[in-house]
């Protein structure tokens, strides 16, 4: 089979299988890496003609090799995933590697050795990441060369972390080249990948604006690349374009010679679940040339956000994409862990493997089997009819970036919604809402009937839930972008309308914790991701709300949802690590019942020890909830559950809370930081649907939208036509000036 492989493209990792006599099976390949895989196509063989203890040997005859040579991720859970990549054939990691400056200063790089091994073991390569450039205050370059740091070019970004560097100084160039040197030492790294400079930054000095940062970046990593072969003369380099770089790539590929190896990244553009394609003319045409190109794509809803979608079709469409550009590496971003998207990820290994093999049902049928999940089949059958339903809510890039203040905006600023457009990109019509919605009822009927896999009923109900969101909003912008003042069956609508967005919204938060725990097997790996996915659709209900309260209207899920009733910072511990907080939280309570207290990291480097949680009228605790949890970026056991038998409406209600944080004294500038907020959320009983309310008065400032404004004070009288582009914001920052009065 020798000659055979050596014919075939990715010859080094094509293998064969061939029967030997009526019980053996023969692996071959020209790598070791090869015939890894093989083995691991006769483990999937196997694995289905296992009964008890004696199995059926399928004496099949395979001749196999991948379409895309390299197949991987990079972040999220990824090189803590060796085993995972090995079963699924995907042979990348990219991780981030230690950038440092010696004290002779030069600059030396490290990555875990035994990581490296531990791949290589499992066929999996790792490349180091030499981080963006313009993120390199934290490796000490600039306390050794102050004169590499750009003149201007900084940014709020990241906490005030990110700067030019000055691309156009040989020192830059010549610290570059150590990096890589002392990185390919290292045993079993023979490639890095280096990330541009990810902002639009620009160092003010005139060698760099004459040339350009991104193309000064790309020059200097090959001259510090040819510094570095010198003594390693196998080391590649590949090269990582960015959103910053975007209207500068052709020049920077023009920069490169052919050897450098070229991946594409950019967060809106490849961190994206639309059906649009992502490989522009411009790669097109590098490909069509021969050269070596990567993608980083997200395989998920959303970088930003952590929902649930398992989407063949999705995964397949990016992957034959890809296949048909002449790609040569996947590098995928599954944030933040892969066991919340196991099913996309499998999917990208089928798929970059062999774009135009198994359809999205027989892919679905055998990651179900090997799963050992109920009626794979049905399994299948949920997924290839849920799917095209996600492609629509995150290919509208709900609820990121949408909800996460775009649809409170939309009412507020009384926009006419567009179908096919922003948050409705995926609904060209009104009926696609109802179409989706159809789907959801049939896929949640073989997830609860034919499986009763509780990953997948979760699944379904959250995005029936989002549908029902979206159709909502729909119908509240439009009936508030009238030009005339709603009569009180219009407001009552609106009001009605409200409350079934509440309602969805509620619904879908539910099915999205169902989710995170049923996927994660317990762990809670969403992290703090996961925490702004549940928030943003309960503060999107109140922004609606907020912005219709002039027609009497109100948010009737507001005792249900999170509502913050504090905070605490660092300072809260420079006395003393272990502190007592007390929050008055009498207008968060809503009678008598049950009240869940979340505790939610917000930023900083350290977590939060939680202790106790109690409830007090005066001094008199009247509930209390006491185990031991961690608010951090992987929280656990951090929410606590208040029972109030009797709710006072006249008594003044305190949440007192017991916590452990980090001082900030005498750590480093960059390891500091211990922060967060606590919300009170009263639990729904037998999750009883909401009431709408009645709709109350209308205000006297409507006056002014419906008619011709009623200036009644003096000063400068400013009137402003909303309804176009940005007038709602005008408005709001005219109405905010000492001496007018804008209406």
């Amino acid at each position: 089979g020798a000659s055979e492989l050596a014919r075939l493209k990715n010859s080094d990792q094509a293998y064969v299988i061939r029967p030997m006599g009526n019980d053996r099976l023969v692996v071959a390949g020209l790598t070791e890496q090869a015939v890894f895989h093989g083995a691991i196509t006769v483990k999937w063989l196997l694995a289905a003609g296992i009964e008890g203890d004696t199995v059926t040997i399928p004496l099949a005859r395979v001749t196999d090799w991948p379409d895309i040579s390299e197949r991987g991720e990079w972040g999220g859970s990824a090189n803590g995933d060796i085993q995972r990549f090995a079963d699924e054939k995907m042979n990348l990691i990219e991780s981030h590697c230690r950038l440092s400056m010696a004290d002779d200063g030069r600059g030396e790089g490290s990555i875990g050795e035994d990581f490296v091994e531990e791949a290589r073991l499992h066929a999996i390569k790792v490349v180091p990441i030499l981080t963006h450039l313009d993120q390199l205050k934290g490796t000490g370059i600039y306390d050794t060369y102050p004169e590499l740091k750009g003149i201007g070019g900084t940014s709020t970004a990241l906490g005030g972390r990110v700067m030019a560097p000055c691309a156009s100084k040989p020192k830059f160039t010549e610290i570059l080249g150590d990096w890589l040197a002392s990185l390919a030492t290292m045993k079993g790294v023979d490639t890095v990948c280096c990330w541009l400079s990810e902002h639009h930054v620009q160092c003010g000095c005139d060698d760099c604006q004459q040339v350009g940062q991104y193309v000064l970046e790309a020059q200097s990593l090959v001259k510090g690349w040819e510094n570095a072969r010198k003594q390693h003369p196998d080391l590649k380099l590949r090269i990582l374009l960015t959103q910053g770089s975007y209207t500068s790539n052709a020049q920077v590929i023009a920069a490169t010679p052919p050897e450098v190896q070229i991946t594409y990244y950019d967060g809106g553009r490849t961190y994206d679940s639309s059906r649009d394609e992502m490989i522009y003319p411009l790669l097109e045409e590098y490909t069509a040339s021969g050269r070596w190109l990567g993608c980083y794509p997200q395989l998920t809803a959303s970088w930003r956000i952590v929902c649930p979608w398992s989407g063949p079709q999705f995964i397949r469409y990016r992957m034959q994409e890809f296949v048909e550009d002449g790609l040569e590496c996947l590098c995928g971003y599954a944030t933040p862990h892969n066991d919340l998207y196991d099913f996309n990820v499998a999917a990208a290994s089928e798929w970059s493997w062999n774009s135009t093999g198994r359809d999205e049902v027989e892919f679905g049928t055998a990651w179900a089997t090997r799963r050992g999940l109920p009626e794979p089949g049905a399994v299948a059958a949920w997924a290839e009819m849920l799917g095209p339903v996600g492609w629509d809510v995150y290919g509208s890039r709900v609820p990121y970036s949408a909800f996460f203040g775009g649809a409170g905006r939309m009412i507020a600023d009384r926009q006419q919604p567009k179908l096919g457009e922003g948050m409705f990109r995926c609904f060209p019509t009104q009926a696609r809402f109802n179409i989706d919605l159809a789907t959801c009822d049939a896929a949640l009927g073989l997830a609860r009937d034919a499986v009763g896999e509780p990953m997948l009923i979760a699944e379904t109900e959250a995005l029936r839930g989002y549908v029902t969101m979206l159709k909502e909003l729909y119908t509240i912008a439009s009936m508030y972008a009238s030009s005339h003042l709603p009569d009180d069956a219009a407001r009552q609508a609106l009001q009605d309308a409200v409350t079934r967005l509440a309602q969805a919204s509620m619904d879908t938060t539910d099915a999205l914790r169902e989710w995170e725990v049923a996927a994660s097997g317990g762990n809670h790996y969403g992290g703090s991701r996961f925490g702004d996915t549940v928030d943003v659709n309960a503060k999107t209900v109140s922004e609606v709300a907020a912005a219709l309260a002039p027609l009497g209207i109100t948010d009737p899920s507001a005792a249900s949802r999170e509502r913050v009733a504090g905070t605490w910072v660092s300072d809260d511990f420079e006395e003393g690590e272990r502190v007592t907080k007390r929050f008055d939280v009498t207008e968060l309570l809503d009678g008598a019942g049950t009240y869940q207290i979340h505790f939610k990291y917000t930023s900083g480097w350290w977590g939060t020890n939680i202790h106790r949680a109690a409830l007090a009228v005066d001094e008199t605790e009247v509930a209390a909830d006491e185990h031991v949890g961690m608010a951090a970026y992987a929280s656990t056991a951090n929410v606590y559950t208040l029972v109030v038998e009797e709710h006072d409406e006249g008594a003044t209600y305190t949440l007192v809370i017991d916590i452990k944080g980090v001082a900030s004294r005498g750590r480093p500038a960059d390891r500091q930081g211990c922060n967060g907020e606590v919300s009170v959320r009263k639990v729904r009983v037998d999750d009883e649907p909401l009431k709408s309310p009645e709709v109350g008065p209308v205000a006297e400032s409507l006056q002014s939208i419906y008619g011709p404004p009623q200036f009644n004070s003096d000063g400068l009288a400013v009137g402003v036509v909303t309804g176009g582009y940005g007038s709602g914001s005008v408005l709001r920052a005219l109405e905010q000036q000492r001496g007018l009065n804008a209406q």
